[in-house]
């Protein structure tokens, strides 16, 4: 009995030490890999992204993207293109698991909006962006008719793509 006790405390011990062990019969978590290069595809509908990688920062991002947008005073809507990217985080790093979030607020044709952009770096390279443009009350009668817009995109996208960025104006 006296032998039994101190087996069962060391026992107790080892359990207690192999549950706090962090990712102990876990796998290990992939890192993905993301050669430096140029990025970018040319969607069916007119909207591109392009970007450089280097030493797993994204840099010089530029996109152009569709979205609709609603006047106060017509009840139809209109589809007009977003083009953003200068305004970007530079030099952001990409997360070991391939996933980059960047979020800012930029001009783009004319329009001020609320950006968000993700870079999933993987099996299938893929942009997904989304732009909110809220209604400009700034210098508007009560007369005047607003427009908010906003939209959605994803493009896969592939290394070694090269595009003239538009002029810039």
């Amino acid at each position: 009995m006296r032998r039994a006790l101190p087996l069962t405390a060391l026992l107790l011990v080892l359990i207690a030490a192999v549950a706090l062990v962090p990712g102990a019969g876990a796998r290990p978590t992939a890192t993905a890999v993301i050669p430096d290069g140029t990025y970018g595809t040319l969607g069916p509908r007119g909207e591109y992204v392009i970007f450089q990688v280097r030493n797993r920062k994204v840099r010089k991002l530029n996109f152009n993207m569709q979205i609709t947008c609603q006047a106060s005073d017509s009840p139809t809507s209109e589809r007009r293109f977003f083009g953003a990217g200068p305004g970007a985080p530079q030099g952001r790093t990409i997360p070991a698991n391939g996933k980059l979030v960047l979020n800012w607020e930029e001009d783009g044709g004319g329009r001020y909006g609320q950006i968000s952009v993700e870079f999933k770096f993987g099996v299938r390279d893929i942009f997904n962006a989304a732009v909110i443009v809220p209604e400009d009350r700034s210098g508007a009668g009560p007369e005047d008719a607003l427009e908010s817009c906003d939209g959605v995109s994803s493009l896969r996208f592939h290394r070694g793509f090269e595009l003239a960025p538009p002029p810039s104006y």
